[in-house]
């Protein structure tokens, strides 16, 4: 029993300090407008982060593609350029434009 009674007293103590804090911190951090932000401030974070996409696709792209620069067959290096197309390793010339 007195354990369930300290149980109860705890998950309320903890609400009310939950909603407390929800009155008191803000939840928004803008404090202007989102009209009046400026290009340098809603891009200047988003610069700050690499580009994931690239660097993953550069990072699985270039093993085929040095194993492709050691190809000297030229069936086999056609072949092999197509796979590489059809597979989407690597952008077309028609896909690229």
């Amino acid at each position: 029993m007195k354990m369930a009674i300290s149980f109860i007293s705890g998950v309320i103590v903890c609400s009310l300090i939950l909603f407390g804090v929800k009155t008191v911190i803000p939840t928004k951090a803008e404090t202007d407008p989102p009209g009046d932000a400026s290009e340098n401030a809603t891009l200047g974070l988003v610069n700050l982060i690499p580009d994931i996409e690239k660097i993953y696709r550069e990072a699985l792209i270039m093993p085929f593609e040095k194993a492709e620069s050691k190809i000297y067959d030229k069936d086999i290096a056609e072949f092999y350029h197509e796979l590489l197309d059809k597979t989407g390793l690597r952008e077309s010339a028609s896909d690229s434009k």
